[in-house]
């Protein structure tokens, strides 16, 4: 750690200084460093820490390193957790929507006891209340007088990120080539940089690589825009309305093009299609507007 002190600065200060103090100009080099800043942290590398990729950069070109795909996708990982916590005497309550956090307590001394639910089932907890939801939708949960006020007003100078696209595709698979790899980046314009919306698309086929994620001759397909689908754009929209359809069409139009980067025929071979808005984030994630949570935390001033 001594011998690391010198260093300290230049790690926890933008990935951006660390490019252009090492003058890594070549036009290719520096769009595939932003991308990879961008795909790590949501942000260019201007807000992305240097030590967050020195560290994942280590790890990523290791010899033999590759990049891997949970066997039994997403899905997999929760039923992970659930036996944790199962296996230490956890319970998981499904379809029980939080409502209230409850609050005890006065001055040093208050903490959050439990949760009420929107059912009105109260849950007391025996150490500690933990929210994985946003700063924006855990606030609305807490008593007024909950947090310090100077707590609540960083809260809310908090810079939102932007949301996501997504497009879950079944397809026929006959006559795909067998050597289908499972994840494309696919990028439309680099002048535009990686960070303007509807410019880059990540793709994932997970089942060329695990064949249980669909039946047999099938490939399920995933692709999204990376946290850089603007929420303004559906703020207020209504789910069922027309105006709200005809935006998904024309929005998801990128998400079809990255696609078809690797399988050309892919709209002819769909044969289920489903499309995800931050309207869609919001309802099932619980994320204010659909974001993908908080950003601004470090940039360019930083040292």
């Amino acid at each position: 750690l001594v011998k690391s002190a010198p260093y300290i600065s230049k790690i926890m200060a933008p990935y951006s200084k660390f490019m252009d103090e090492n003058e890594i100009r070549d036009p290719f080099i520096r769009n595939y460093m932003e991308m990879l800043c961008f795909l790590l942290s949501g942000a260019p590398s201007s807000g992305t820490m240097a030590a967050e990729i020195g560290y994942m950069f280590d790890d990523w070109y290791k010899p033999n390193s590759t990049l891997e795909f949970p066997k039994g996708g997403s899905g997999a990982i929760i039923d992970a957790l659930i036996r944790g916590v199962e296996k230490f005497g956890g319970e998981i309550k499904l379809g029980s929507h939080v409502e209230e956090i409850l609050v005890e307590g006065e001055g040093a001394n208050k903490r959050a006891v439990g949760v009420r639910t929107r059912s009105g089932k109260t849950y007391v907890a025996t150490k500690a209340v933990i929210s994985n939801a946003t700063l924006w939708d855990t606030v609305p949960m807490l008593p007024p007088d909950a947090m310090p006020q100077s707590w609540l007003d960083e809260v809310r100078g908090t810079q939102m990120c932007q949301s996501f696209m997504h497009l879950h595709i079944g397809i026929d698979a006959k006559d795909l080539p067998k050597d289908l790899e499972i994840h494309h980046i696919y990028v439309e314009d680099w002048a535009r940089g990686v960070t303007a919306e509807q410019n880059m698309v990540l793709v994932s086929i997970p089942s060329v690589l695990d064949p249980s994620m669909a039946p047999d001759g099938k490939h399920v397909i995933h692709a999204y825009t990376p946290g850089n689908e603007p929420m303004a754009i559906w703020d207020g929209l209504d789910r069922t309305s027309d105006e709200y359809a005809r935006l998904k069409e024309e929005r998801s139009q990128v998400l079809w093009r990255a696609v078809e980067k690797a399988i050309p025929d892919v709209r002819a071979r769909a044969e289920i299609t489903m499309v995800g808005t931050p309207l869609t984030q919001a309802r099932f994630l619980r994320r204010k507007r659909g974001t993908y949570g908080g950003t601004g935390w470090i940039s360019e001033d930083n040292d």
